[in-house]
């Protein structure tokens, strides 16, 4: 009888530590990232005809031209390309867009070929400011 009674006396023992024991971790999604500043009315409006496309027929046109790696860089279908490759060009997040996260020193895959700080400037800011084919 009394090992009956010392068994349901561990069992319940047990049983406390093991309910006790357990936790709930509540995860709880960080807010939403502010969208970015416009742009200054001040700031230079970057031309992609006469700063992104130079970029590109310098640096880009040797493997990226019409019939190689996409996208297609060359001058006349490069707009176009960019536009129609998904996440390619980001304007609401112009840093999460491929062709700048590609051409930004040190890590993007471009530097390799040429793609300098100045040249991803360039494109983030043509993002920034909307990405006009200007």
């Amino acid at each position: 009888m009394q090992s009956k009674k010392l068994k349901n006396l561990f069992t319940i023992f047990f049983a406390l530590i093991i309910f006790s024991s357990c936790t709930r971790d509540y995860i709880v999604p960080d807010p939403p990232a502010a969208p970015p500043a416009p742009p200054s009315p001040t700031e230079n409006k970057i031309s992609y005809s006469v700063e992104i496309q130079p970029i590109f027929t310098a640096k880009c046109v040797r493997c990226h031209g019409v019939g190689q790696v996409a996208p297609v860089l060359a001058s006349g279908s490069s707009y176009q390309s960019l536009m129609s490759t998904s996440g390619m060009i980001d304007t609401v997040t112009p840093a999460n867009s491929i062709l700048y996260k590609e051409m930004l020193p040190p890590d993007g895959g471009m530097v390799q070929y040429g793609s300098t700080k100045a040249n991803s400037d360039s494109v983030y800011k043509w993002i920034r400011q909307g990405a006009k084919n200007n």
